[in-house]
């Protein structure tokens, strides 16, 4: 879910990660993908999900996570 705020000179859009694992459904929150995200220069990272299953998270087009299963 995107919000867009008019701001002085300009416009700033707000974007809300929907990743969510595919095995148990858990919405995975952008404050765990973040840093992970900053770190890696293959445009996908691997974490492991509570349920205790890895899975990758990628980036769109329009710049929201989505994870997928590995």
């Amino acid at each position: 879910m995107s919000k867009t705020i008019r701001v002085p000179k300009g416009i700033i859009t707000l974007i809300e990660s929907k990743a969510e694992c595919p095995h148990c459904e858990r919405h995975i929150p952008f404050d765990e993908i973040e840093p992970k995200w900053e770190k890696s220069k293959k445009g996908f990272i691997m974490m492991k999900c509570k349920c205790k299953r890895f899975i990758g998270i990628t980036c769109d087009m329009r710049g929201d996570f989505v994870a997928y299963d590995l």
